[in-house]
């Protein structure tokens, strides 16, 4: 197992940032869309070239979005309508997430073997995600379904802070 984190820059307007090793050397970079209908995410490698993208469906009620890898799509990640809790649907070949995806404290488990871990990491500036995973095959997977969640998460606080200032 290996370590990964992913730690957002507060002040990015585009989503840019480095997902680094445990000995803090940069193992991929991510750059979101900026100004974009269908916000995206390409999760580089470091020679630049594209790794996987996290791509949002620009109609959707709920927020849904695609994880292509090579340009092939491997995982869909859906919000789900719930009344007290936000509820995400993880769709990708015997993938299935236990625990608690909106803190950001869950298991990724494909046929019940252990594929990868996320935690979140509080006290820092921005959000900081530990990413435990089993086999370097599922990095962009686990990067993937947490840049999509956090992205969701980011725009459900921007709107209630938007509204709340109107109030």
């Amino acid at each position: 197992m290996r370590k990964l984190y992913l730690a957002q820059n507060i002040w990015s307007m585009r989503g840019k940032f480095v997902i680094s090793d445990e000995q803090g050397r940069p193992v991929y970079r991510v750059v979101g869309s900026l100004f974009k209908f269908a916000k995206h995410f390409d999760i580089l490698n470091l020679d630049g070239t594209v790794a996987a993208t996290v791509t949002k469906k620009p109609m959707s009620w709920l927020p849904q979005f695609v994880l292509t890898v090579n340009g092939r799509p491997v995982a869909k990640i859906q919000k789900r309508w719930s009344l007290f809790k936000p509820h995400y649907e993880l769709s990708a070949a015997g993938v299935t997430v236990i625990g608690d995806f909106w803190d950001m404290n869950f298991e990724l488990r494909r046929n019940g073997r252990l594929i990868g871990k996320v935690a979140k990491r509080w006290f820092s500036l921005g959000d900081k995600y530990e990413l435990t995973v089993a086999s370097e095959e599922d990095d962009l997977l686990v990067v993937g379904l947490v840049l999509a969640i956090d992205y969701v998460k980011r725009q459900a606080a921007a709107a209630a802070s938007a509204s709340a200032s109107h109030s």
